[in-house]
């Protein structure tokens, strides 16, 4: 199967492509095959070149915590300098924004969450985006 040639909505950003493939996710779960489904959907919806922008856009929004860990571990029992301090700053922020990612998947419908969603630009059910990674290739 092959992805489509011309953009079946030209001019989305980057967001709304990423939004549009987690939603299409959400869709192929109650097929029998979501694979394969999945599989489908997004070739039916995506050229090539926007499937790769979506999946850029989701894995910018993972937090590299081996990366950090290995920071830590090089600053070693130094906890007074700046960059041990902007360590344990960008933890707490990580921290946090998990927070409030749940919050925003886990929330009900008493408000608008794509609203909430977008003022972090984030796209809600998309915790579990590297299923799409290894779903479509």
């Amino acid at each position: 199967m092959t992805f489509r040639t011309d953009s079946a909505e030209p001019g989305r950003d980057d967001y709304d492509l990423a939004r549009l493939l987690v939603w299409e996710r959400g869709f192929a779960k109650y097929d029998a095959d979501p694979k394969a489904d999945l599989l489908r959907r997004v070739h039916e919806l995506f050229t090539e070149a926007e499937y790769h922008r979506a999946l850029a856009y989701l894995a910018a929004s993972e937090q590299d915590t081996d990366r950090l860990a290995a920071i830590e571990a090089g600053l070693g029992e130094d906890t007074t300098s700046d960059a041990a301090w902007l360590a344990g700053q960008l933890r707490t922020a990580w921290a946090r924004l998990d927070e409030l990612r749940d919050r925003i998947d886990n929330s009900g419908t008493l408000i608008d969450l794509h609203y909430m969603a977008e003022g972090i630009n984030y796209v809600r059910g998309s915790r579990r985006q590297h299923e799409l990674r290894d779903t479509v290739r």
